[in-house]
């Protein structure tokens, strides 16, 4: 009777194993869904307030018409992910309303600041989206256990 209860638990633990590890790689997959959702979030407001700040500097239009490009972009993908994550696009459209005026605030007090702190960040993420994936993915794994 021993015997068949050993043998039961034996052929289960690969079983619980897998499962287990299934729900580790889902936790991970949400873990870097919120985490692009916030850095596509943070690159538009960047963009945004980096492509007034220039404008208003009288920068060349090519140098502006960059930046609202990649603020077109990270705002698309931003939305594009909220979507799949089932946020509602009114609380993204106000997240996102907040997110710039918290940017514009940092950018007054500090721009160069704020330029050093998302500048290369979100150069990267929008022309290499899955180096910044594989960063939270590693990231992920980590923490999640």
């Amino acid at each position: 009777m021993k015997n068949t209860y050993l043998i039961i638990l034996i052929l289960l633990i690969p079983s619980f194993v897998i499962a287990s590890e299934k729900v580790k790689e889902k936790r991970i997959a949400k873990y870097i869904m919120e985490n692009i959702q916030k850095d596509y979030l943070d690159c538009y407001s960047f963009y945004k307030v980096a492509a007034e700040s220039f404008k208003k500097a009288g920068k060349e239009k090519s140098v502006v018409s960059g930046l609202e490009n990649s603020a077109d972009v990270s705002l698309k993908y931003n939305y594009d992910l909220g979507e799949i994550m089932g946020l509602n696009p009114k609380v993204m459209a106000e997240m996102t309303k907040d997110k710039v005026s918290e940017f514009v605030k940092l950018a007054n007090k500090d721009f160069s600041s704020l330029a050093q702190t998302y500048g290369l960040m979100c150069k990267g993420l929008v022309e290499n989206p899955e180096q910044r994936t594989r960063y939270w993915e590693n990231k992920g794994a980590k923490i999640i256990k």
